[in-house]
């Protein structure tokens, strides 16, 4: 429960944006590798967060459509309209991330975040947590 409630939180706070979270993580990517990625690569690298597996490139497809992203020859790139999004955002992410924080160590954070990947590697699953 307590993942689903931080998720719903980081969603609500996405969605006054007019982002997806799955589009969040690949705006944020793509704006990470100025050269250019391809929806591929996008998907590839997002294939171990639980719940994304191919359903991510619908998400890609419409930051292309809404201008947030370009797509030239196969390769992805932020527009600057996609630039200017995720400066207004991260403000509002960096407060919701610190809310779910609060009052929580950045040891027991990490603590926390190790356990439970430990408990996906116990049992095989392939999601992981950066």
């Amino acid at each position: 429960m307590t993942g689903r409630s931080a998720v719903t939180h980081i969603r609500a706070t996405l969605e006054r944006h007019g982002l997806t979270q799955p589009q969040w993580w690949a705006l944020n990517y793509v704006a990470d590798r100025p050269g250019g990625v391809t929806v591929d690569e996008v998907v590839e690298y997002h294939s171990g967060f639980v719940d994304t597996d191919d359903a991510l490139r619908p998400d890609v497809v419409a930051l292309v459509a809404t201008g947030l992203l370009d797509e030239t020859d196969g390769a992805l790139t932020v527009t600057p309209a996609g630039r200017k999004r995720r400066e207004e955002t991260w403000p509002d992410i960096r407060a919701a991330l610190a809310r779910i924080r609060d009052g929580v160590t950045d040891e027991e954070f990490i603590t926390t975040i190790r356990t439970l990947q430990r408990m996906i590697d116990n049992i095989g699953d392939p999601a992981w947590h950066a």
